[in-house]
């Protein structure tokens, strides 16, 4: 098992908790479904489902997206973790940012939430990247585990990613699943 499989899983198990206005009632949030997986059931499942001829029923495993696409940075994840012991801004999310800040003097950062995208992935994504994404390969990544999105997000986690990939979560570029020609070659 690597790293960065495992942080994964246990970013995608990790409880954001509950609260009387979220929408998820007693089980009906991501981590509530996850946590009665293993890392093997992660491994195992379908990377896509989709249904037939529909291109926007398309949804690609967030598992197997992070686990193709990221590397676990453990060495920035402990600065960040020692950087939020000692710095509380407005936010979980402004001192996340403020430390990538500080880290790479300055650079500008960019907060994407995938909600706010078309994205075909099986959870949402809340990550900031700094400068530009080619110098820089590096984000700090949270995954949405409540129910409603405007809340319930694991605690940051610095990776490496894979730029050519990590930013394919649109429909389209999977539009190929659905080409029945295909399906009866492979």
């Amino acid at each position: 098992m690597n790293q960065t499989e495992q942080q994964i899983y246990n970013m995608l198990t990790e409880s954001t908790g509950t609260h009387f206005l979220d929408s998820g009632g007693g089980s009906g949030r991501h981590w509530q479904r996850n946590i009665k997986k293993s890392l093997n059931d992660f491994r195992n499942e379908k990377e896509f489902t989709y249904e037939p001829d529909d291109i926007y029923s398309i949804e690609k495993s967030v598992f197997h997206h992070l686990n193709e696409t990221t590397q676990y940075n453990m060495t920035l994840t402990k600065r960040l973790n020692n950087f939020l012991k000692i710095n509380n801004y407005d936010s979980v999310l402004d001192s996340v940012d403020m430390f990538l800040k500080n880290q790479y003097q300055g650079e500008t950062t960019r907060i994407i939430n995938t909600f706010n995208e078309e994205c075909c992935l099986s959870q949402t994504l809340q990550f900031i990247t700094v400068g530009d994404i080619y110098k820089y390969d590096v984000i700090a990544l949270s995954i949405h585990n409540g129910a409603d999105v405007r809340g319930g997000y694991t605690d940051y986690k610095i990776f490496n990613i894979d730029i050519d990939n990590f930013f394919m979560w649109h429909p389209s570029h999977y539009e190929y699943l659905l080409d029945t020609d295909l399906k009866e070659i492979s």
